[in-house]
């Protein structure tokens, strides 16, 4: 019999890490943590990405979980450390994207205002309870195993989120975690992850209620998109003939050049072809969003008496919503088990539909060129001179993170839709500083294609620390920061409220100094007849190391659509 050797708590984490098939972690270290980090340097098959500023180690596991639809990992020291990350989990919650988030923490019965500590030695696991699919303390050496397998298997299951940690210190100062004696501890057993199987009953009301309709319409949620059911989407929207609408926080679920893709909708600024195909519907068929939301209560407002089944994306059904037409489902499962129920009915081809679909698509697109046109030759520079530029620019694949604020608004209306990168954003938690980490991530996942990180001047002051990070990394992304000297949506909001700012203005640096400061190549644009030309520069810059293009804006009221 093989006798597994005695082992410290901060090895016991990182074998488990290394039988869950953890490829990256994301860290910025801390003494709390120090037993960790002595545990996973002798574990060859797992990279570390050391960042520099404590919030962009969770944005960058959620990254990691959207884009490869497997837990991203990230590793915080105790008290600030958690604190600090906070914002990426909330995110990752609001994302459904998985994410395992360790962190160090104060010990079991610490004094009050011990070293990185408040009163409460459990704060910090509390805090995390409200933002996550499950907070765990960790008392005893011999329950990590299970506890960690626990965490991947609740952060990958049902609706994949993030799940929270925490090993404490056996003193203020002391080297070890939970105990100074190593300990032989069960073997590692990955747990697998579950997901609600569709109801054959359910498949087959949704089927023929689908056949039945007269004008029947699809809403996708970002269900689809972290279970990878695009393809079955764009299939089942075929089939029925039926366009298809988009939460805001999934657009790209549909590539923009489908022939049945109808735009997104959100409380406010919906897709004009989506409130069309709303008007027109007789039903509503929900796939991958989630019962009580703001943005199902979004739907619903637009179309509040046409009759909704919906394919929850959730881990249970939620009681308060529930009724005969919703169920839970995987998104993916579900649209599987409807196409094959469905097999060869097929609605007669709707050429009236998609000839309407098709024209105004083209003549939004070419509205929004005749809203820009008069201001090609401003200085500063129009956003959507900036945005034509990105369109002309970037190839198909290209993957672009948009921070949060106008920049965001601008890329949202502007930028052609390929795939769910093609514009990734926070979502509904809304944290600024997300381009960067996220196109961080992005560039180390997928090396050979085009990444930019688009972000305002103040999002991107919040995120900067990390671009030497990009730099020592190789993730040679081209970052796009629009200049205009103050958070610019807020900005336009306290204008439009109460005819005058206060607090939102500020002086913005040289970015592009500062970007070669870092080892990246930076190039500032004033001209608009630059733009194109400074967006080449930046890309062929990629190729030997990040770059960073400035663009001097002037804040304009967003496109119309």
């Amino acid at each position: 019999m093989n006798m597994r050797a005695p082992m410290h708590a901060g090895e016991a984490v990182a074998e488990a890490l290394h039988a869950e098939g953890v490829e990256r972690v994301y860290s910025v270290p801390g003494s709390h943590i120090h037993p960790i980090y002595d545990g996973l340097s002798r574990v060859g098959s797992i990279r570390f990405v050391t960042c520099k500023q404590e919030p962009n180690v969770s944005l960058m596991a959620d990254a990691y979980g959207r884009l490869t639809g497997k837990p991203g990992v990230c590793l915080v020291t105790a008290g600030p450390g958690g604190l600090n990350s906070m914002a990426g989990v909330a995110q990752a919650y609001g994302a459904a994207s998985p994410m395992l988030h360790i962190g160090g923490a104060v010990p079991l019965a610490a004094d009050k205002e011990a070293f990185h500590g408040v009163d409460d030695p459990a704060f910090v696991h509390a805090m995390f309870g409200k933002i996550t699919k499950w907070s765990a303390r960790i008392e005893r050496i011999q329950d990590i195993p299970d506890v960690m397998a626990r965490a991947f298997h609740i952060a990958r299951s049902g609706r994949p989120g993030p799940v929270h940690v925490e090993l404490p210190r056996v003193s203020d100062y002391s080297e070890f975690l939970l105990q100074e004696a190593p300990a032989v501890l069960p073997a590692y057993r990955p747990l697998p992850s579950v997901c609600a199987r569709p109801d054959p009953a359910f498949v087959a009301r949704f089927a023929a209620a689908a056949m039945a309709a007269r004008a029947p319409v699809i809403a996708a949620g970002k269900g689809i998109i972290r279970k990878r059911g695009m393809a079955e989407l764009g299939a089942l929207a075929v089939k029925l003939q039926a366009p298809v609408v988009v939460a805001q926080d999934a657009i790209g679920v549909i590539p923009e050049s489908h022939p049945f893709c109808a735009g997104h909708f959100q409380q406010y600024r919906s897709h004009p072809l989506c409130i069309e195909a709303l008007a027109r519907a007789d039903l509503i068929l929900g796939i991958g969003l989630r019962a009580g939301t703001a943005e199902l209560a979004a739907l619903r407002s637009i179309a509040p008496e046409r009759r909704l089944l919906l394919v929850g994306f959730d881990d249970e059904a939620d009681a308060a919503n529930g009724n005969e037409d919703e169920c839970i489902a995987d998104p993916k499962l579900f649209l599987a088990a409807l196409l094959e129920r469905l097999g060869a009915d097929q609605r007669p081809r709707d050429e009236a539909l998609l000839d309407r679909i098709a024209a105004t698509r083209v003549a939004l697109g070419s509205s929004l060129v005749a809203q820009a046109r008069p201001h090609r030759n401003d200085q500063p520079i129009h956003p959507g001179v900036l945005m034509a530029a990105m369109n002309e620019v970037l190839a198909h694949d290209a993957i672009v993170a948009s921070d949060v604020g106008n920049c965001q608004m601008w890329a949202r209306t502007w930028r052609r839709i390929a795939s769910p990168e093609s514009f990734m954003q926070s979502g509904v938690w809304n944290a600024m500083s997300y381009a960067l980490p996220t196109a961080m991530v992005a560039k180390m996942e997928f090396p050979r294609r085009d990444v930019v990180a688009l972000a305002g001047d103040g999002a991107f002051l919040m995120t900067i620390g990390d671009l030497p990070t990009a730099v020592e990394y190789g993730a040679n992304v081209l970052c796009i920061v629009m200049n205009n000297g103050c958070f610019g949506q807020t900005t336009m909001q306290q204008q439009a409220i109460y005819g005058h700012v206060y607090g939102t203005l500020f002086q913005s640096p040289d970015f592009a100094a500062m970007a070669r400061a870092c080892g990246a190549e930076g190039i500032r644009v004033t001209d608009p007849g630059e733009v194109e030309d400074a967006l080449r520069d930046g890309l062929a810059a990629t190729k030997r190391s990040p770059a960073l293009v400035e663009v001097m804006v002037k804040d304009h009221p967003y496109p119309k659509l």
